[in-house]
């Protein structure tokens, strides 16, 4: 899942990894830390809020207030729901941090497409604005390097995760969850006009439309009424976000603008002078320029001889 183009897409793919490493631990041990509290307080029969805070609290550092109320009296799904609700709106906010990074990293970029890249194209679901799609065709017609294309594009581009046929399908589920997210932290967890629109396009959808695992795991949302939510479709949404991610990225690195980066990170290294004189031998050639783009941060690359075109045309290497 790490092997992304840009710096903000790495960036990203460690972000997630922390989110999710701590999610899926956190989860197993609020159920044991309810099954523990309930245990005790059914064996002690009278253990108070102090008790339960100096039993499983001591050492934390952090006082473990109103246990009884957590882990008794508040239902698991509830909790869950509640969990759920934060993971997403982590997860989102992950995306728009790096919509907002990526397309500012290369010069002379549309800083409209952060926005379009959060919605479908124009025309699905009777859109009348950019979106996903309108994006990469914008970026395309800007320039596509031929050397790009061949040397980079071949390995970012077969990533498991890469869904670039399902572009809009996975906006349209991307905005059930932003609406989702939007209503929670803006109606208090009623669902608004623009939520129960994004529940109607998303509805049809299934594993085939997304390219994904499994069928959209979705809840009915209406128009005032309070919205159900769950782990199951916060992991569908980190899945989701990871998948247009590294679609993206990967488009992105064929592109005019991706040549400039890359060569701006090549020009940057502070070794290159070291490494400009390049072997004769072909087998050793290859090998140094897959080193080369290793040390600046990229891939071994599909067609070294493209790479050493870009180099010798920047005068990076002889």
């Amino acid at each position: 899942m790490q092997q992304f183009f840009f710096s903000a897409s790495k960036e990203f793919g460690a972000e997630i990894t922390r989110l999710l490493d701590f999610v899926h631990p956190a989860t197993v041990a609020l159920w044991n830390l309810r099954w523990q509290v309930q245990g005790f307080v059914a064996a002690t029969g009278n253990a108070t809020d102090d008790d339960l805070s100096e039993r499983f609290g001591s050492g934390s550092g952090f006082p473990a207030r109103n246990l009884k109320k957590s882990c008794i009296e508040t239902p698991w799904a509830e909790q869950m729901e509640q969990f759920a609700q934060i993971v997403a709106a982590n997860v989102i906010a992950l995306y728009e941090s790096w919509a907002e990074e990526v397309f500012s990293e290369t010069i002379n970029m549309n800083p409209k497409h952060k926005k379009w890249v959060q919605f479908p194209s124009r025309g699905v679901n009777g859109r009348r604005h950019e979106g996903i799609r309108d994006t990469l065709a914008e970026i395309r017609s800007a320039g596509i390097s031929p050397e790009m294309r061949s040397a980079f594009f071949p390995v970012y581009s077969a990533s498991k995760w890469n869904g670039v046929a399902h572009l809009d399908e996975m906006t349209v589920l991307y905005r059930y969850h932003k609406e989702i997210r939007n209503s929670f932290m803006h109606s208090g967890g009623r669902a608004s006009e623009l939520a129960e629109t994004a529940w109607s396009n998303v509805s049809g959808l299934t594993r085939a439309d997304v390219g994904g695992r499994r069928n959209p795991i979705l809840t009915q949302v209406t128009e005032g009424q309070r919205i159900s939510y769950s782990m199951e479709q916060a992991s569908d949404l980190a899945a989701v976000i990871i998948r247009l991610i590294h679609s993206i990225d990967a488009e992105l690195s064929s592109s005019m603008y991706a040549e400039q980066y890359f060569l701006e990170a090549w020009s940057s290294w502070s070794e290159r002078g070291k490494y400009k004189e390049l072997p004769s031998d072909p087998i050793q050639r290859d090998r140094r320029i897959a080193k080369i783009c290793r040390k600046v941060g990229f891939v071994t690359p599909a067609n070294p001889a493209a790479v050493i075109a870009l180099g010798r045309k920047a005068g990076f290497v002889h």
